[in-house]
């Protein structure tokens, strides 16, 4: 298991992510807005960071001037663009139709990373990918599907942003420690969030221990934690197979509203879940010895 490191770190990394649904929708039944969700996790994320690099190496928060671009990168180009985009195409969209175009994010991460990294196309990821990419429309096919132009646009831009992480996070991968690119990439992410997440709001609406857990889970859980473990990840292994690796996170979102919410995925969903795993079988543990 130790050779396949890399890739289980992304996988676990994109389980935690599939649970985020049990939050947010919490959250928002309390009336946090999503950007106020997202400048939340962004604050409690770069707030334990600190604390973690504090006791294991403060020299850990040293940067170069030189090599902000890349935090600006992963915090403010890929994960606040991301979370606008996708909580617009969400408004726009159905949720369906939301998700499946946020997931043409390995399709935008194996173009960038073919001319900025030189990572070659074989036949087991392109198969691979297209093996994933069917699963994830197949397991989000169980709604009524939306679609607007503008819902379109949005929705392509949250593939796009999302694939940004990727690209970003392997180059400064290259420099830094997994730590200092997550407290860097949430530090910039909560400064330009700040001043449209209505922080009086926040702090009002965090009125019992609920809250507060509900706050604390998304932070770590669905932030801190899987952000940990897919940096990690995307020092072992390329970002076009991190990325692939990833799409099971709908898998895991389709479990979570079945077990918490009561949404039945269908026949087609649970054909969608069968696609996505030896999609991610394929790329991860045979990709690397076919060209």
């Amino acid at each position: 298991m130790k050779k396949y490191l890399g890739e289980t770190s992304v996988l676990f990394a994109a389980l935690l992510w599939g649970t985020i649904g049990f939050f947010t929708r919490n959250l928002s039944s309390l009336g946090f807005s999503s950007v106020g969700i997202v400048a939340v996790r962004s604050f409690f994320t770069a707030l334990a960071m600190f604390i973690i690099i504090a006791v294991k190496d403060i020299k850990l928060l040293h940067i170069s001037l030189k090599d902000i671009w890349m935090f600006l990168g992963t915090g403010i180009a890929s994960f606040m663009f991301f979370n606008i985009c996708y909580m617009s195409s969400i408004t726009e969209n159905s949720l369906s139709v939301a998700c499946i175009l946020m997931y043409t994010s390995p399709v935008w991460v194996s173009i960038i990373s073919y001319f900025v990294f030189k990572e070659k196309f074989n036949k087991i990821k392109v198969l691979s990918l297209v093996i994933c990419l069917s699963g994830c429309v197949l397991t989000c096919m169980s709604s009524t599907l939306k679609l607007t132009k503008i819902g379109l646009i949005y929705g392509i831009l949250s593939g796009i942003g999302y694939a940004l992480y990727s690209i970003f996070g392997k180059i400064a991968s290259k420099k830094y420690n997994s730590y200092t690119i997550v407290f860097y990439t949430f530090l910039f992410s909560f400064a330009a969030l700040l001043p449209f997440c209505n922080a009086p709001g926040i702090i009002a609406r965090v009125s019992s221990i609920k809250t507060f857990a509900l706050l604390i889970g998304i932070s770590i859980i669905n932030t801190l934690l899987p952000y940990l473990l897919y940096t990690f990840g995307l020092s072992r292994i390329d970002a076009g197979k991190a990325s692939v690796i990833s799409i099971i996170e709908p898998v895991a979102s389709a479990v979570t509203g079945l077990v918490f919410f009561g949404e039945v995925v269908g026949i087609l969903g649970i054909i969608g879940i069968i696609f996505v795993i030896i999609g991610i079988y394929l790329l991860s543990f045979k990709s690397d010895n076919i060209t």
